[in-house]
């Protein structure tokens, strides 16, 4: 347990002011250049996020005119296949007819040895001969006519097919755009969805500098080791959970107001290579990496289930300082002042 008390600490546990409008300014950037690349990451991603949802609504747009398209389409080539069958029935009855007309003009004209000649020739009077003639000229109009209609109709009906054949060729190219610019978006979405994830993957490798910085032996400040501890024990990272713990390091004078290395809380937790810094039995640590693996063990234990559940919250640094106080700790009352 860390009840102690320090006859070389530099505050008494009464109040201790912060200036947090300082520390929320320094809190969530380890190096000053990292608050900078911090904030253009997050524009970046905002920014990439109303894109995509812009493109969203482009590819909901276009998937609409595919469908239209395609809709367009299928009733045109619904109205060339009618078209076809009707052609090849109208082609049918026209090469019927011909076949009519060439059989009767045969017949007309020679009937075995007995030509229709031969019964003109033969009439008994000249108007039989007149009479037969006529019959000859109006069955031959109507053979005509006839296939005139339907030679008329097959023109009209491939003028349809090929009307018809151009309109599908037109949507069909116009089907294609669509596809094209479907596919360019979809394309686009995918490069700013991996481009977002790239985003957020190096801001949450910002947000986690402090623990890169101790492992990598660089300067460590009462914030980075604040914010290390925080993101150590899972709690969220926060200005009021940062404010709390330098609050709590200032009351407590480890490492920066004596000479507890590695150790700014003064816990007591046994380590490999880790001295005795007072009669209290509060260790001297071999590294930072130690000295904050030391402290999240204590703050495990089971004896802080208070600051834990405060730092979960993250939402009021006095509750923190509140729970550290009732806490067999032993730092006493202080407060975070905003």
């Amino acid at each position: 347990m860390d009840i102690r008390r320090h006859t070389t600490r530099l505050f008494a546990t009464t109040l201790v002011a912060v200036a947090l409008a300082t520390l929320a300014a320094a809190c969530f950037a380890p190096p000053a250049h990292a608050t900078a690349s911090l904030q253009q990451l997050q524009n970046e991603a905002r920014s990439t996020r109303t894109e995509m949802q812009a493109l969203e609504q482009q590819m909901q747009v276009i998937a609409q005119k595919e469908e239209a398209a395609r809709q367009k389409l299928d009733v045109i080539n619904g109205q060339l296949a009618q078209t076809r069958i009707r052609l090849d029935r109208v082609q049918g009855d026209l090469d019927r007819q011909r076949d009519l007309v060439a059989s009767r003009l045969a017949t007309m004209y020679k009937s075995g040895d007995y030509t229709w000649f031969d019964i003109i020739l033969n009439s008994g009077s000249l108007s039989d001969a007149e009479t037969a003639a006529r019959f000859i000229q109006d069955i031959a109009a109507q053979d005509r006519h006839a296939e005139d209609q339907l030679a008329q109709l097959a023109t009209e009906v491939k003028s349809i097919e090929k009307s018809l054949e151009g309109q599908r060729q037109k949507a069909e190219v116009v089907q294609q755009q669509i596809d094209t610019q479907q596919l360019a978006m979809e394309n686009k979405f995918a490069e700013r969805s991996a481009l977002l994830k790239d985003v957020v993957a190096r801001i949450k490798k910002i947000l986690s500098a402090p623990m890169l910085l101790m492992k990598s032996g660089g300067q460590v400040t009462q914030v980075t080791w604040a914010q290390a501890l925080v993101k150590s024990l899972g709690a969220p990272l926060t200005a009021d959970n940062v404010a709390a713990i330098v609050a709590w390091e200032m009351v407590e004078g480890g490492h920066w107001y004596n000479t507890a290395y590695y150790n700014p809380l003064n816990t007591t937790q046994s380590m490999p290579g880790a001295t005795v810094f007072n009669s209290v039995g509060v260790k001297a640590y071999t590294s930072w990496a130690q000295g904050l693996r030391a402290t999240v063990i204590t703050l495990n234990n089971g004896l802080y289930g208070g600051i834990l559940a405060a730092l979960r919250s993250g939402n009021d640094a006095n509750a923190v300082a509140g729970a550290v106080a009732a806490s067999p700790w032993g730092t006493g009352s202080f407060s975070v002042s905003h």
